[in-house]
């Protein structure tokens, strides 16, 4: 597995350590372990959790800037891309969100195992999260998600400071940069760049769109828990 991993790592154009490559096939083993008796992801083969779960997260390392300092990572699940980068960007203080008790157990134990000091696990929305001290104080956002851009923009914007970044990932491209037109403005961001990406060895397509924050959110964002996803701006 590791020269599969490293094989992949090198087809990306991603640098590694042996540390990090050993750090990973540590987190595989227990993500495999831990699915064993509780669902995390419905894959259970460990080639295709590398390429798309690992690969498919380090996908954006290159995107990620040398002076960023603080990221978060909201509904990281079983810590895709959040866990990974922070493996990869130790000098980065990774905050990693997600609702669900089951995956938040999960993620503290892969801190633990592996001693990621650069790494703080939420059980949280991040409705719910965010507060004065939180609010605008992320340099980089990340959510690999299902919902709407115009939905998670709402939930990762507030967190950022003027000048930061989220990098949004999805699939495959969909339009949905035409519909988070309006959300976009309410929440003073703009979309940068749009990335169409390969994973390595499946050459199936990936999209990263690069979202920068220009000026301050209203404070009123993101509304109370539930009604972005109901009400998308």
């Amino acid at each position: 597995m590791r020269d599969f991993l490293i094989s992949g790592l090198k087809e990306i154009g991603v640098e590694y350590t042996e540390k990090k490559v050993d750090n990973l096939l540590k987190y595989l083993e227990l993500l495999l372990e831990y699915n064993s008796h509780t669902n995390l992801t419905a894959m259970r083969d460990e080639k295709l959790i590398v390429e798309k779960h690992f690969l498919d997260s380090l996908l954006l390392q290159n995107l990620i800037k040398s002076d960023m300092k603080k990221a978060i990572d909201v509904g990281t699940g079983a810590g895709f891309p959040g866990m990974v980068l922070a493996i990869f960007n130790e000098n980065i203080n990774f905050t990693l969100m997600d609702s669900i008790g089951k995956k938040t157990k999960f993620l503290q134990m892969v801190k633990d195992e592996l001693g990621l000091e650069n790494v703080g696990v939420v059980t949280s929305r991040a409705e719910d999260f965010i507060d004065d001290n939180k609010r605008e104080s992320y340099d980089l956002g990340l959510c690999r998600g299902v919902s709407k851009l115009s939905t998670i923009l709402e939930y990762i914007i507030p967190f950022l400071k003027e000048g930061g970044v989220f990098l949004s990932q999805k699939m495959e491209g969909t339009g949905e940069e035409a519909e988070a037109s309006n959300a976009l403005k309410v929440l003073n961001s703009e979309i940068v760049e749009i990335f169409n990406l390969n994973l390595p060895f499946s050459k199936d397509p990936r999209v990263v769109i690069e979202i920068e924050k220009k000026a301050p959110t209203d404070k009123k964002y993101p509304r109370r828990a539930g009604i972005p996803l109901k009400r998308p701006l």
